[in-house]
């Protein structure tokens, strides 16, 4: 059920930020082994991009998704002086090409890391990776591949609505639909798309519930739910825990429409690290120095469970997401002894 909030903001007038988009061409490798070399045209968008920033924060986009996914937590990036800088994956109505890729979690990392130093985030002083839903798994695998390299000036992962260790009930209840779907996708016979992605457009929007441009588009969303880490994550977790330099944040909601709340707090508890219950506003802003305090302490691992909330907390608490961004720019960060 959705809450107040979700419901005030699903009646607000719809905006995106495609105004502000730029373009870049992006060469990177694909493929299930990763020998195939694929250029896109790929935009993005750049808000408070100028000298004198506190950090910069790389958005990772859920499937289906985009730049929109972080739209409603713009006015806080540029209140609190903070670079945000929103990707979209191939595949994407915003990237060129991409559904001839194999989707794997390999080629996605390899995509946004080649369309991050093309953009030049290894120039920029403290960054942050944050993702939303599918994209959180990104922004976990992507932090374990920048902090082997010193080079990157990486000092925080945060992760939004992540799914946990197990396929959420968003394609657990449809994971024979979702194969045979991609079976279909896979073909990539002009015949069957002629009918395939009219069906995807109404499967994504009317069934799912989930905005999404086109059938093509639905068709590159499909295919990523069958690469998800879930227990993988694990891994990358323990590899992260080896990294005390690198601050990580996970946030959800108790009320996740796509992720079961046990599932949730089983991601959180395996961080060991500080874990905070926040049930309204109040207790939200009364969070918010309490987080800084455990970074401040030495803290690498802070989570967070929205009682009340769902899968869409950078739209319901963007303040809260963006106060916690501004304390790990701005707690100092140690490298390894």
């Amino acid at each position: 059920m959705a809450t107040a909030v979700e419901i005030a903001l699903l009646k607000q007038p719809y905006f995106d930020l495609n105004a502000l988009c730029k373009t870049v061409f992006v060469t990177y490798k694909a493929g299930p082994k990763l020998d195939k070399i694929v250029t896109v045209q790929s935009q993005y968008v750049d808000i408070c991009n100028k000298p004198g920033v506190r950090g910069t924060v790389v958005s990772l986009a859920g499937s289906p998704g985009s730049h929109n996914d972080i739209k409603y937590m713009r006015d806080s990036f540029e209140k609190h002086n903070i670079r945000l800088v929103c990707t979209n994956w191939p595949g994407s109505e915003f990237v060129t090409g991409g559904l001839r890729d194999s989707y794997t979690n390999d080629e996605r990392n390899s995509y946004v890391k080649a369309l991050m130093e093309k953009l030049g985030m290894k120039k920029v002083e403290k960054l942050i990776v944050m993702g939303h839903s599918r994209g959180g798994e990104s922004a976990l695998q992507l932090a374990c591949i920048l902090s082997e390299d010193r080079s990157w000036p990486l000092i925080g992962a945060v992760m939004i609505n992540s799914p946990g260790f197990v396929p959420h009930r968003g394609i657990s209840m449809r994971m024979g639909t979702i194969n045979t779907l991609a079976y279909l996708i896979k073909l990539r016979w002009k015949a069957i798309d002629s009918v395939l992605f009219p069906v995807l457009d109404w499967f994504y929007n009317d069934f799912v519930g989930l905005r999404v441009a086109d059938g093509k588009v639905s068709a590159a969303a499909i295919l990523p739910m069958q690469t998800f880490a879930f227990d993988k994550q694990k891994v990358s977790m323990d590899e992260m825990k080896k990294k005390p330099w690198v601050r990580m944040f996970y946030a959800y909601g108790s009320d996740d429409f796509l992720v079961d709340e046990s599932d949730s707090e089983e991601l959180a508890m395996y961080f060991k690290g500080d874990h905070y219950v926040i049930h309204n506003r109040k207790e939200s802003e009364e969070a918010i120095p309490k987080i800084w305090d455990s970074y401040a302490r030495g803290q690498s691992y802070v989570t967070a469970n929205f009682t009340a909330e769902g899968h869409y907390l950078q739209k319901t608490y963007p303040e809260f997401l963006i106060q916690v961004l501004g304390g790990m720019f701005d707690v100092e960060t140690k490298g390894p002894k």
